[in-house]
């Protein structure tokens, strides 16, 4: 007689119980902003360190944040500062009963009053500045020479470049010249033309003097010394 088949156990197998590990803390942040509505309690609950407590989280960012608050007033946090989030070993140096004794005396202290904005200063009004003294009057021009004058001028000076001396001369030329004397006028084109010892050759300068004496009526040789100076 065969052996009887072994029974199978048709039952479902029970299925392995799963794991249910605990999620790991969030990061804390290095640096929280503070927002309009914020708190330094409600900063601290997200600035907190695994196994730090409340009182010493909000006392560890009050100690290292001093210029977020207001007069150095735990109480008055200010609106757009950046706190600094201390270490655990920073915020855990002071211990719980501590952090709280402290903290309950830094609370009591009063709020202190927020200046309002300063009074608009007006400018004063410009001062006005001292009238300039008048510039003096230019002086009056020495009148030019009379036509028999500067005739007798540009006799002087042929008469002192005939002596030798070459530089009065030319002062009286330039006199004489000036005061419309059309053949002092023509003796300096002369001068400037070939030049001298006194003033060297320029026959731009010569060319002026020409077109001066010309329009006294002076004739005026032509071609002169420079074929590239025109008398028009």
């Amino acid at each position: 007689m065969a052996a009887d088949a072994p029974v199978q156990d048709k039952r479902a197998p029970k299925a392995a119980a799963k794991s249910d590990p605990q999620k790991p803390p969030a990061p804390v942040p290095a640096e929280i902003e503070v927002a309009r509505g914020d708190t330094l309690f409600r900063i601290a609950a997200k600035a907190r360190h695994p196994g730090a407590s409340l009182n010493q989280t909000v006392l560890a960012l009050y100690r290292a944040n001093p210029e977020a608050f207001f007069d150095a007033n735990i109480n008055q946090l200010i609106v757009g500062r950046t706190l600094k989030v201390p270490s655990m070993e920073t915020v855990t140096a002071v211990d719980a009963a501590e952090a709280g004794r402290q903290l309950k005396q830094l609370i009591a202290r009063p709020q202190t009053p927020v200046p309002s904005a300063p009074p608009q200063v007006k400018e004063a009004p410009p001062v006005p500045k001292p009238r300039p003294d008048l510039p003096p009057k230019p002086a009056a021009r020495v009148p030019a020479m009379t036509p028999a004058q500067a005739a007798e001028r540009f006799q002087e000076g042929i008469s002192l470049e005939r002596k030798g001396d070459l530089q009065a001369a030319m002062t009286a030329y330039l006199a004489a010249g000036e005061s419309g004397n059309g053949l002092a006028q023509k003796r300096l084109g002369d001068i400037y033309n070939t030049g001298n010892a006194v003033v060297q050759r320029d026959y731009e300068t010569s060319l002026r003097w020409y077109q001066r004496a010309r329009a006294q009526g002076v004739e005026i040789p032509k071609p002169i010394t420079n074929p590239g100076v025109r008398l028009h």
